[in-house]
């Protein structure tokens, strides 16, 4: 499977972000009508969330595919899309915000801080924000369990559906740092769920056959959809 078709399923499969986390991003950066700048668009699901704002932004997305589904979403809106890796973007000019969801992890960690830094204008807010993911029942977990001890007991399930995010090292000349998690459920169809296990490395690994098999146990033994809670983490920050 070739990386584009896997970035564009992954992309498919995103929950999405709480309203309330655009919200208190905004109200922190106090943006006063300044554009934005956004590391790794994707489709544009937290794009369209600041752009239902009155955000003006810059969206920045390394992958051609993703990018030309973004513009289309954000045909007519106020909405720049450059296509190329963060760690190469020059900006023209300076934003009042600089925010990524759940794509920050993929920037080099050698030059994402200072280039961020040297993006946003003295003032300016730094915005990181990702999806942390769990089952919530017990009894479906162990089911899942289950059927990885009969097709693929080398690959430990968690009910954990996401690793845990990068750390926030932070860089100099930070005035102020601010954290937020946001709590909600939602039902995923269950054909949904297995999908998103399929996205992950270490299944992608398995021979293909394993892999099948695997996911139609998941797929007999659950229900037709699965409950699954969310921690949405917000960390922000402001330069001096």
């Amino acid at each position: 499977m070739t990386e584009v078709p896997e970035r564009l399923r992954r992309d498919r499969l995103r929950l999405g972000y709480p309203d309330q986390l655009v919200g208190d991003v905004l109200a922190y950066a106090r943006l006063d009508g300044r554009p934005a700048l956004e590391v790794g668009a994707g489709s544009g699901r937290a794009t369209m969330k600041f752009v239902a704002r009155g955000v003006p932004i810059t969206a920045v997305e390394p992958n051609e595919r993703l990018a030309a589904v973004l513009r289309r979403r954000v045909a007519g809106a106020p909405v720049t899309v450059h296509v190329g890796r963060f760690e190469g973007y020059t900006p023209e000019r300076r934003f009042g915000l600089l925010f990524s969801a759940q794509a920050w992890h993929r920037v080099d960690p050698a030059v994402r801080w200072r280039k961020a830094a040297e993006a946003v204008t003295p003032g300016g807010v730094i915005a990181l924000f990702w999806n942390r993911e769990r089952t919530i029942d017990e009894a479906v977990s162990e089911e899942i369990r289950a059927a990885h001890r009969a097709h693929a007991p080398r690959i430990p399930f968690d009910r954990q559906m996401l690793p845990d995010p990068p750390p926030w090292p932070g860089i100099h000349g930070l005035a102020h740092r601010d954290s937020h998690v946001y709590r909600w459920q939602v039902a995923l169809p269950t054909v949904d769920f297995v999908a998103t296990l399929a996205t992950r490395s270490a299944y992608a690994a398995l021979p293909p056959e394993t892999r099948s098999a695997l996911f139609a146990d998941i797929l007999a033994r659950l229900d037709g959809e699965v409950r699954v809670a969310v921690d949405t983490e917000l960390y922000q920050a402001r330069t001096r």
